[in-house]
């Protein structure tokens, strides 16, 4: 083996030299140090009670007792609903993802698949995607792909109706009534493929308080009672976009309609609904971090099975029972997880 020249001793040196403070350096050991990074992207507001509160607690307790560091990005579209608002809040994720530079992304409900995650469908990985609340058919999306992975919601319209017949079994005719969104339209087309135990008169989406008050004018007479899925964006009168809140929407159905009313959401109960078995967002919250656990951990995508979550909640408002006049059985409100008192 020759001996190496002088000019070839000094290159490999002044390699060796490069590499130790590379290797040294303040910002090598910080990469070297940070633990791997999860972005969780929520369509709503940060403090949306029964819904985005949940389903964050659900996220942080499915990663507790791991390293790793957690960033949140609320994109607030069911407070500001217009498509400026929605397009401006996909954008802003996706400078946060490039700056960020997440191993894992978690987007949770359907507007941040639509303004968001499904612009990276189907590009190598990672970052992984895990979508969770998902209402629409995850197909419109580009979902499932070699990089997207997640967790359905689907309401939980046929035991949330028969909780109700339990409590009221003279009920067969029924109202279903939600705002108009990205989330309530795959409601509808859901529930037209169920077999209901009872009859669905008529399905609507009011767009303003007169179009509500108009529709329960109109069916009020022809109907036992009332199905609710989501009513959060429905706007104070035409002129005024202000949104109605969905315990003023359902006090007026208590006090002028008196009839039943059953929910398919997560704040049924809290906004004086009388009964509802919801899907749990805490779960959804859940089962979406653990397979972001798992991606973490050196899972692909592909190993993991798209399907709903099957815990519900039911729940009650009793106060809105004694206000109709409706005697809940006592076995059922011992079951239930959420009690009106």
């Amino acid at each position: 083996m020759h001996p190496l020249s002088s000019q070839q001793r000094s290159a490999l040196l002044l390699l060796v030299v490069l590499m130790a403070v590379s290797f040294f350096s303040p910002r090598a050991a910080a990469q070297a140090d940070t633990p791997p990074r999860v972005l969780v992207v929520h369509s709503y507001h940060e403090g949306q009670q029964e819904h985005v509160v949940d389903m964050t607690e659900g996220i942080e307790e499915a990663l507790a007792g791991i390293d790793r560091e957690l960033r949140y990005f609320h994109m607030d579209t069911k407070r500001n609903t217009s498509e400026v608002w929605k397009r401006q809040a996909g954008q802003r994720a996706k400078e946060i993802l490039a700056e960020y530079r997440p191993q894992v992304v978690i987007a949770m409900d359907d507007n941040a698949q639509q303004y968001f995650t499904k612009d990276y469908a189907g590009q190598p990985g990672p970052p992984w995607f895990v979508f969770s609340g998902v209402n629409n058919d995850p197909a419109e999306y580009g979902f499932p792909a070699a990089n997207v992975t997640g967790v359905l919601e689907r309401p939980n319209v046929m035991e949330s109706i028969e909780l109700l017949r339990k409590i009221r079994p003279e009920v067969k005719r029924l109202l279903i009534l939600a705002d108009k969104s990205e989330t309530t339209d795959p409601l509808i087309a859901y529930c037209k493929t169920l077999h209901l135990p009872v009859t669905v008169v008529a399905y609507d989406q009011p767009l303003t308080l007169a179009a509500w008050k108009a529709v329960l004018d109109r069916y009020h007479q022809q109907i036992d009672a009332v199905g609710l899925y989501v009513i959060r964006t429905i706007a104070r009168s035409a002129t005024d976009p202000t949104k109605v809140p969905e315990e003023e929407l359902v006090r007026l159905l208590n006090e002028h309609y008196r009839l039943p009313t059953v929910g398919f959401y997560d704040s049924a109960a809290e906004s004086g609904v009388l009964c509802a078995v919801s899907v749990s967002m805490k779960e959804q919250g859940r089962a979406a971090g653990l397979i972001a656990r798992e991606l973490l951990a050196g899972k692909r995508p592909g190993d993991f099975v798209v399907k709903p979550t099957d815990h519900g909640r039911i729940q009650l408002n009793l106060r809105t029972a004694e206000q109709l006049g409706i005697q809940i059985p006592y076995h059922i409100i011992k079951r239930a997880e959420v009690v009106i008192r």
